[in-house]
């Protein structure tokens, strides 16, 4: 059988592929392993891009969706690159998975030879690309004991007590991006945001007594409030790889910004507020306790697109600002008193336990639920799921235009 896969690839062979065709022999062994054990036990191989905090979503949702037969049928065995970009996470990932440092290679070797032999892509780990459908369980990649009360110990080293309510807040600029790699990543320009356009709502919060994290690992630019209760986070002394993780379990709730770390808070079921969400497949529209407000989205007429003629334009899955360009559609962030109203709505739903209690409002949640559930199968053919979160009913009311057809 070996002989037959060599006599094929040779075929197919070129320049670029002569490297791996080296890589090919030096493997071989290892590819006659996995025929060989193949009856008693399907040994898999999966890679986690660990340069992104937010493959934790991924990993979660792996977890969840792996049943108990498949455990016992199947042994899997996790690449990473050997550079770790975030140490708490490779180590929250290590509790749960097989993970092999070095060598990833032989992953990308393995995924070249399953497009030519389907026999071995039952040996490739695929994550599920649909919505990650954490509301189904309780948070498996999670803190230790040990590790929560060392947060609580350096929240305390700077005067935060154990008993403060923290908010967290991300926006996403090309800085980060620019530091871990040379290229060139402008087509996700259209996910940035202005972090001056939140300081209303931070300084709203801060009013009511809230502790304001501004997170993120790099950032383009300081946030120009004083107060105790304001930290902003890339800039201080506390950021660390473990206190990326240690907020996110902490916080009350967590301001998303089309940003990784936000998917940290995801996994460990936080209440959510999606501000300037863009595209929207990417709305997190299963996740429990959460607002949802999408960036504003304009025609070449700069007419606002309503969310069916989002759909009708065919932006509700573009993931590159050429797509938008194409489609002649702009997005453009919601404003300072937009963001506010909806950091109010989120403060005024936990407060009332997520009990809907106006009728208007009421009304206009069902109308974009059912809109959402109308249009679904465009985002994701498999689609049947609960929609737990809701869209901001201050922006719904405000903005009649959205939900009309």
């Amino acid at each position: 059988m070996i002989s037959k896969i060599y006599l094929k690839f040779i075929k197919i062979l070129n320049f670029k592929k002569i490297y791996y065709f080296f890589l090919l022999i030096f493997f071989s062994p290892i590819f006659i392993l996995l025929f060989l054990t193949r009856p008693l036990k399907v040994i898999r191989f999966g890679y986690f891009d660990i340069k992104r905090i937010g493959i934790i979503s991924s990993a979660e949702n792996f977890l969840l969706w792996r049943t108990n037969e498949q455990k016992n049928s199947f042994f899997d065995i996790w690449f990473i690159d050997s550079k770790i970009y975030n140490r708490q996470l490779y180590k929250i990932l290590k509790r749960n998975f097989f993970i092999v440092s070095k060598f990833s290679i032989f992953f990308r070797c393995l995924q070249l030879l399953s497009k030519h032999f389907i026999f071995f892509s039952k040996h490739l780990i695929k994550f599920y690309n649909g919505a990650c459908r954490l509301d189904r369980g309780n948070c498996i990649l999670k803190l230790s004991k040990n590790e929560i009360k060392e947060g609580e110990r350096r929240l305390k080293k700077i005067g935060i007590p154990t008993n403060a309510k923290i908010v967290c807040l991300t926006t996403r600029d090309e800085n980060f991006l620019k530091h871990i790699s040379s290229k060139n990543f402008s087509y996700h320009d259209y996910r940035n945001t202005n972090i001056k356009n939140f300081e209303p709502a931070i300084k709203n919060l801060l009013k009511k007594n809230f502790y304001v994290f501004r997170m993120g690992k790099i950032a383009k630019e300081k946030i120009n409030i004083k107060n105790k209760r304001f930290i902003d986070y890339p800039f201080h002394p506390i950021k660390s790889d473990f206190m990326d993780f240690y907020l996110a379990y902490k916080c009350y709730f967590w301001i998303c910004g089309n940003n990784g770390m936000d998917q940290v808070a995801v996994s460990f079921r936080k209440p959510l507020l999606d501000l300037n969400m863009v595209p929207i497949s990417g709305m997190k529209i299963t996740s429990k306790k959460t607002i949802l407000c999408l960036k504003i989205h304009k025609d070449s007429r700069k007419k606002k697109l309503g969310f069916n003629e989002i759909f009708k334009h065919g932006v509700a899955k573009a993931t590159r600002s050429d797509e938008f360009k194409q489609k002649k559609i702009k997005v453009s962030e919601l404003n300072p008193k937009q963001i506010k109203e909806a950091v109010l709505d989120m403060v005024n739903y936990m407060s009332n336990s997520w009990k809907i209690k106006k009728n208007d409002e009421m009304k206009l949640i069902n109308k974009f639920t059912k809109i959402y559930k109308e249009k679904s199968k465009l985002i994701d053919p498999r689609f049947n799921y609960k929609i737990n979160a809701i869209y901001s009913p201050t922006f719904l009311k405000k903005n009649s235009w959205f939900l009309k057809n």
